[in-house]
């Protein structure tokens, strides 16, 4: 038998005799699929014939009509249960099957003895189930979409599942004794707090759905058992929770919405809000992405909104500037989970480091901490984030390093960097070239690339050069015409790219005198960050952006700065 085949038997009495008389059909490590033309439960076994037995004599499998067995001659439990979840996860982002797992397999990754060899193997897995007509999309398509980068059946860290449990045993806690409570999250960009928090609203609303089988061993024997039995013994004795999780940007917010819209495992699209949502009904849990990125009633467009919001959560007198969207989710909520990343703060009208200290206070709400430190996104780690830190801070006795497994480099000019990023995208795909808001949107309104060059409104000018802004503000990564357009600071915070190209603008720079860097407010150009902010503000908002945006990238980011001195500067620290 060769490597990774999978066999295909009828799903009754017929089909488990033929496993049985298989050489490897009893004491074989094994990953499997049951399917019926629109269902499919996926497992992973260490004796295929035991298991096949187990699901026949359960009554919610009879529906199902075969099972699709995967042999290899090198699988091990480890394999095995890896390859299980990432099967889940890719059939769920496929969005053909609805997915019976109550589990959704196992809860967290584990590193394991030649694990890159076992990864390796699933493209390969996924075409033989593509010839089997049970997967659709390409390989390549899935793992870019969002469907698969945010699905809630994405397996955890170790990390990141002790920070998971431990907010969700302290929310049940807290809701036990009727005590106001709230959790932070915090961590830097791409340290997978969004991942974590799906999963967290994942659980909660499928709390009693979960079944114990021969995929749960180790969580049998952990704490994190008793944590999921005393969540279903609170929704048993108290009903479905009331849970919403609200995303501040509306671009990532509509994204998700079509996840869990998607999803077909309890979750639904009007789980998602914005937050202006929250002032109309009680939660039980409101979970926040992006907290730093909460509006106040300074520098927004729908203040006449706003007003009323707060004025029908705190009474007619209440004063809109005195609250923040934060106090609405606190006091409409019993418990709140919050993503916090004060250094992700990108415009004027951001809540503020001491309004989100200060709304716990004023709602005497009990808060604990907690900080994922491991860097999940960049390929160059934590050593990438912190040497971008480093850069900005204009450390003096910073040496140059070569960030490993990274592709960071600095580009003479803006042309050839564009062009290198959509050969990437061919090759990878997402793969975008964004910059920082140096021109004006001339082009708004236009509603094609073609248009805009026919008329002649190209937006940027650059060494000759002409581009032209995100022809949309929602979910622009995803638009295949994106690869043609710049995008800014709002179109690409909260979503990941395989390589990201940043345009430095002209009103970012470097003083070398006094060895800092510089903003001028003139070269400057959207309003909404600018108006109400001080130099010094408006200064750390941009230098935030470009770390952003320089954090978005996966497998690389390349450069390219319109100043001399700044790109004289930067050239000492990148390639």
């Amino acid at each position: 038998m060769s490597y990774s085949d999978i066999e295909t038997f009828r799903f009754d009495q017929s089909g488990l005799n033929r496993v049985k008389s298989l050489p490897k059909g009893s004491d074989w490590p094994v990953v499997y699929l049951i399917s019926n033309s629109h269902q499919v439960y996926i497992g992973e076994t260490s004796s295929a014939s035991i298991r096949f037995r187990q699901h026949l004599d359960n009554p919610e499998r009879k529906r199902l009509k075969e099972i699709h067995i995967l042999f290899d001659t090198e699988f091990n439990k480890s394999a095995i249960l890896d390859i299980e979840q990432s099967l889940i996860q890719l059939v769920s982002a496929d969005n053909i099957y609805e997915i019976l797992n109550k589990n959704g397999g196992q809860s967290q990754k584990h590193n394991y003895y030649q694990r890159e060899k076992y990864q390796a193997k699933i493209s390969a897995i996924w075409s033989q189930l593509q010839k089997k007509k049970l997967a659709t999309k390409d390989y390549e398509v899935i793992i870019n979409s969002d469907l698969f980068k945010f699905s809630p059946y994405n397996s955890l860290t170790e990390e990141q599942t002790v920070a998971c449990f431990t907010v969700l045993d302290d929310a049940i806690d807290m809701l036990n004794k009727d005590i106001k409570g709230a959790f932070v999250l915090h961590g830097a960009a791409g340290t997978g707090k969004t991942v974590v928090l799906i999963n967290i609203i994942n659980r909660l609303v499928n709390a009693t759905d979960f079944e114990m089988d021969d995929t749960d061993v180790e969580e049998a024997l952990s704490p994190y058992l008793r944590i999921r039995r005393k969540i279903a013994d609170y929704v048993n004795q108290h009903g479905p929770l009331k849970v919403a999780l609200v995303l501040p940007m509306a671009s990532i917010r509509k994204t998700l919405k079509t996840v869990f819209r998607k999803t077909k495992h309890g979750l639904k699209a009007d789980m998602v809000i914005g937050p202006a949502d929250v002032s109309n009904e009680e939660y039980d849990i409101l979970l926040v992405d992006e907290a730093h990125r909460l509006p106040q009633y300074k520098n927004i467009s729908w203040r006449g909104t706003y007003k009323a919001n707060t004025t029908s959560i705190f009474g007619q007198s209440a004063n809109p500037e005195k609250y923040t969207t934060l106090d609405w989710i606190l006091r409409r909520s019993k418990y709140s989970i919050l993503v916090y990343d004060n250094a992700q703060t990108v415009k004027g009208s951001d809540i503020t480091e001491e309004q989100f200290v200060n709304a716990f206070d004023k709602e005497e709400v009990a808060i604990k901490h907690w900080t994922l430190q491991t860097q999940m996104r960049c390929k160059g780690g934590h050593d990438y984030i912190d040497y971008l830190n480093d850069i900005f801070n204009c450390n003096s006795d910073l040496p140059r390093k070569e960030i490993i497994d990274y592709d960071f480099k600095l580009f003479d000019h803006v042309d050839d960097m564009v062009k290198a990023i959509k050969d990437k995208d061919k090759v990878f795909g997402l793969c975008r070239t964004v910059a920082g808001y140096s021109w004006r949107w001339i082009s708004k309104g236009c509603s094609s690339v073609e248009e805009v060059r026919r008329l002649g409104l190209e937006d940027i000018t650059i060494e000759g050069h002409k581009y032209i802004w995100n022809m949309s503000d929602k979910e622009w990564i995803l638009r295949p015409s994106a690869k043609d357009e710049i995008g800014c600071i709002h179109t690409t915070q909260g979503y990941d790219l395989n390589y990201v190209g940043v345009i430095f603008g002209e009103e970012i720079d470097y003083d070398k005198v006094n060895n800092q860097i510089t903003i001028d407010p003139s070269r400057h150009f959207d309003s909404n960050v600018q108006n109400g902010a001080s130099p010094e503000q408006l200064k750390q908002y941009l230098v935030n952006s470009y770390k952003v945006m320089m954090s978005r990238g996966i497998k690389g980011c390349y450069v390219y700065v319109c100043n001399p001195s700044l790109k004289e500067y930067l050239s000492k620290y990148i390639g």
